[in-house]
């Protein structure tokens, strides 16, 4: 079932049937914006004419979604090609918005390089020498694969550390979106789309804009509107209902069934495997799959694309999140931060038998505003008591420690 909101409603050009009543002789420039609009209108023609191969309708639906709104979502269960449509996309956009910079991410690099790697196998393929001569140069170092494409760029990086800050893209194609944390989509990815792709342009129709008005030709309401053209595509499978995938999911589904106007556009498209082409799906997986029955929660999510309140195990997997802790800290610590004060408890055993308690050394930090201590570095071992001093040395050397908490009953320290 497609779903289409009155605002989202308009009126649609026949494009198709405007080029068949064209008459005559076209100029070099009419032929070419001509060819560009048929194209346009057309991808999954397009996409066999430059690749040689062939969308399925919902490929074709679904790409052209994404190219026509700013925030699109796909919910897919496993083999209904997520991948092989975010390659189609990026290739199309780039064709079709010169220069576009794309940015591929997911949690690993190794999910990043396979969008990169299925465009490569496309460009490569018998039938596209077409899309081919599209591309530029192509640079694979470390973790960042990059290839120029019609003056923009396609690059897939993971996302991993402080350097990811830097990059700016007018399209960001999010792989495995279930597994990004909420904090980097919306601290370090959304800022990525601040800067428009024609800021040059935009900066100097201002400036002639200004120019008129001050001159009074041309009024203020008479400014040129310039559309928003970023995009984040999210691709995923299902997820837990109280993950952040699916509260994502619900904001954008509310935000194209609010009837208030709104600049940015969605797309939210959900598919099972029952949904898919007959051809396009190995049954016998799907049958291995079903062991566990019909309504198991893993087989929803991952192949039925229905998201789940929780799992089937022993142990209810919303439990568990409630009670994990969502902050990056505390954690291992093997320097001290910074202003922080530490305690350390000390549990000695000069026993050297294997059967014998360890040698044992916690480091608190103390959170001072919460009253409380956090776990941060521990020590547990047999042997000589030089290995301890050496590492008690080493806490005392790169730990603020305020206080020392010795046990030493039973020991003859």
């Amino acid at each position: 079932m497609w779903y289409c909101p009155e605002k989202y409603k308009r009126k649609v050009v026949n494009v198709n049937q405007e080029l068949s009543d064209l008459k005559g002789t076209l100029l070099d420039k009419e032929a070419k914006i001509t060819l560009a609009r048929f194209l346009r209108a057309n991808i999954g023609l397009t996409t066999e004419l430059i690749t040689g191969i062939k969308l399925a309708p919902y490929q074709e639906i679904s790409i052209k979604g994404m190219m026509d709104r700013n925030f699109s979502m796909l919910v897919w269960g496993r083999g209904l090609s997520k991948t092989f449509s975010a390659s189609v996309f990026c290739f199309l956009q780039c064709i079709f918005e010169p220069g576009t910079k794309i940015l591929v991410a997911g949690p690993t690099f190794r999910t990043a390089r396979n969008i990169f790697n299925s465009i490569e196998k496309f460009s490569e393929s018998k039938g596209a020498e077409l899309l081919l001569q599209c591309f530029g140069a192509k640079s694979k170092r470390g973790d960042e694969f990059t290839w120029d494409i019609n003056g923009g760029s396609i690059k897939a990086i993971p996302l991993n550390g402080e350097k990811i800050r830097g990059f700016r893209a007018n399209a960001l194609v999010l792989d495995e979106f279930l597994l990004l944390p909420e904090d980097i989509i919306k601290n370090v990815l959304m800022p990525f789309l601040v800067v428009p792709q024609n800021i040059k342009e935009r900066m100097q129709v201002r400036e002639i804009e200004d120019k008129l008005i001050k001159e009074g030709v041309m009024k203020e309401e008479e400014r040129m509107v310039f559309e928003n053209n970023s995009k984040m595509i999210a691709l995923s499978s299902a997820s837990y209902t109280f993950e952040n995938l699916y509260k994502t999911y619900q904001e954008w589904l509310g935000k194209i069934n609010d009837n208030e106007a709104s600049e940015s556009r969605y797309f939210v498209s959900q598919m099972g495997f029952e949904a898919a082409p007959p051809d396009m799906i190995d049954k016998s997986i799907i049958e291995e799959a079903q062991n566990g029955g019909t309504s198991n929660s893993s087989f929803l999510r991952e192949y039925c694309a229905q998201f789940t309140d929780g799992s089937d195990s022993y142990y209810s997997f919303k439990k568990m999140e409630e009670c994990t802790l969502k902050d990056e800290r505390p954690h291992t610590l093997v320097k001290g931060t910074v202003g922080k004060k530490y305690i350390l408890a000390i549990d000695p055993n000069m026993n050297e038998s294997p059967s014998a308690d360890y040698f044992a050394m916690s480091v608190m930090e103390l959170d001072e505003e919460n009253k409380q201590g956090i776990l941060v570095n521990c020590y547990a071992g047999l042997g000589s008591l030089s290995n301890h001093v050496k590492y008690f040395h080493y806490l005392l050397t790169n730990f603020n420690i305020v206080m020392i908490i010795l046990d030493n009953a039973g020991s003859d320290t």
